[in-house]
């Protein structure tokens, strides 16, 4: 069974998903939580550690068993302040693995990850594109 990681500060049905991290600590044990179900024996590269949901939860050791955690409360799973990232540099585009949703729901840019960023599964080059473009008018 594969998990993921969904953040929300309302109600049920209103959650972030969190699709991938960049490892700061502890890479090593993230690299032998993630062994554990790979059915390949090829070296892990560090930058796929926490590239995709899934992988992000096995990295992690994220299971049912935090399903509804308090990110306030909880002294096994929480977030911290990190360095702040440039509106210039945060990628907006589609969702990815949700056409089944529907055109207009598939199509919404709610997607974000930071530019040039190596832990993210998959990058959209148009949006980049687009968005160095804009980036440049301003």
């Amino acid at each position: 069974m594969y998990f993921c990681f969904n953040i929300s500060s309302l109600e049920e049905g209103s959650a972030v998903l969190i699709r991938a991290l960049e490892p700061l600590q502890n890479a090593s044990i993230m690299c032998k939580f993630r062994s554990v179900k790979r059915k390949n024996s090829s070296v892990l590269k560090e930058k796929d550690l926490c590239s995709g949901p899934s992988k992000l939860c096995q990295a992690l050791k994220i299971d049912k068993q935090l399903n509804k955690s308090d990110l306030c409360t909880s002294k096994v799973l929480w977030l911290e302040d990190g360095e702040r990232i440039p509106l210039c540099d945060i990628v907006e585009c589609k969702r990815i693995g949700i056409d089944s949703a529907g055109e207009e729901w598939a199509n919404k840019p709610l997607r974000f990850y930071i530019r040039n960023c190596i832990w993210v599964s998959v990058r959209n080059k148009i949006a980049e594109r687009l968005q160095n473009t804009n980036n440049i008018k301003e």
